[in-house]
């Protein structure tokens, strides 16, 4: 059984690693990115700082076996003059991901529902934003950004 919960203090190195992960999916494409260990402790500590200084909210996948995923996101603000004022505050999806065993079981759907929902309560309910998409995230996505 999959819980999703909140972040916690414990689950920092599970993060490190699923960032780590992340960036090395992303090598395949961009071979100039650096190496995943290189930059994984240094992001998630990027990412808990935004989460606090953005109100955001950063969440965890959990199975028996221990954390599985993890999703991140906080307010933003779009600096387009072609947007509307009151449509630029907006819920910003920094990372997703799911570990490679536990794919394909709606974890991702859990994390972005559980997403969404924290930042809807934080007065987010325009659009979101997934800077690190893969093809199975952006169905997910745009029913975040337009659901």
């Amino acid at each position: 059984m999959i819980r999703v919960e909140a972040f916690q203090p414990s689950d920092f190195a599970a993060v490190v690693a699923f960032v780590e992960a992340i960036q090395e999916h992303e090598r395949d494409q961009i071979p100039e990115l650096k190496p995943g260990p290189e930059i994984g402790k240094q992001y998630a500590e990027m990412l808990t700082r935004a989460v606090a200084e953005r109100n955001g909210c950063m969440i965890v996948a959990r199975a028996d076996a221990g954390a599985v995923g993890f999703a991140c996101a906080w307010i933003a603000q779009d600096d387009d003059p072609l947007i509307r004022d009151d449509a630029r505050v907006h819920a910003y999806v920094s990372d997703i991901f799911v570990d490679q065993g536990w794919r394909r079981q709606g974890i991702a759907s859990l994390l972005l529902d559980e997403l969404e929902a924290g930042m809807r309560s934080r007065g987010c309910s325009r659009r979101a934003k997934l800077s690190r998409e893969e093809p199975d995230a952006r169905n997910l996505h745009v029913r975040v950004c337009e659901g």
